[in-house]
């Protein structure tokens, strides 16, 4: 009996040791994965605002992204536009134009709403002479933030996925409802998700109303809408290696509410 009880004791203790072996590996995993959406969620909230004054989107650039990256480890030493070496911050790489740092904030929201209630940062945010960028996280109890823009289109994003492999694009439709419309797209298999896109006018400037990160859901309600015409376009996105591939847009469409 005694034997017994130490062999059931013995398996206890491994299964101790291996949950505490496993946990922190899952809780490294979801930080891993919750760097990687914030960063773009604060590229989609960056692109949302300079559509709002007709300044194209920003893209996420491979060189600005990893300077991102190095800029954010360095600013949790040192917070300062000064790097801990004593250099400026634009010797992190040679496309650097501006940068915009802050630390505290929780969220992409919260982030962005600091730095857009700051002119200085607003400006650079909303530059039209930008055109590529590079944004860097790290979680914690203080967070910290980097924006890195640059004034060269972003000529180097991931390649690792062949022209054949790229996102396809959605095919979507609209239905009116009172104050609202609702959007259904057919699913795209192997992407990340979709982005919806609207505007007051066919060639006017489109506003990014939703970033969905579920490549399972379908369908989106778009609320309290005024009796106009709405226009509306769509795209996927696939997420490989932390970085974004987008495909390209769908054909327009327009639709009045209820």
């Amino acid at each position: 009996m005694a034997s017994k009880d130490i062999f059931l004791k013995l398996i206890g203790f491994m299964l101790i040791l291996f949950c505490l072996a496993i946990i922190p590996m899952v809780f490294v995993g979801e930080a891993v994965a919750a760097s990687t959406s914030y960063e773009y969620q604060v590229l989609d909230l960056i692109n949302n605002e300079r559509s709002k004054v007709g300044a194209a989107p920003l893209e996420m650039d491979n060189e600005l992204f990893s300077a991102a990256k190095t800029r954010t480890q360095e600013i949790k030493r040192k917070f300062s536009h000064i790097r801990p070496d004593g250099s400026q911050y634009f010797t992190v790489s040679s496309k650097v134009r501006a940068e915009n740092i802050a630390n505290g904030q929780k969220t992409p929201k919260s982030v962005m709403n600091s730095w857009m209630n700051s002119p200085m940062h607003r400006n650079n945010i909303l530059n039209p002479r930008y055109k590529s960028i590079g944004i860097g996280y790290i979680g914690g109890n203080t967070p910290y933030w980097v924006q890195l823009f640059g004034d060269k289109k972003a000529n180097d994003k991931d390649k690792s996925l062949n022209a054949d492999k790229k996102p396809k694009t959605p095919s979507f439709s609209l239905a009116r409802g009172v104050k609202e419309v609702t959007i259904k797209w057919n699913k795209v298999s192997d992407v990340s998700g979709y982005q919806i896109f609207r505007s007051t006018k066919l060639t006017g400037n489109y506003e990014l109303k939703k970033t969905i990160t579920s490549k399972n859901t379908v369908k989106c309600i778009d609320k309290n809408l005024k009796k106009i015409k709405y226009f509306y376009k769509i795209r996927s996105f696939s997420t490989v290696s932390g970085k974004r591939e987008y495909s390209k847009f769908s054909t327009i469409k327009s639709i009045t509410p209820k």
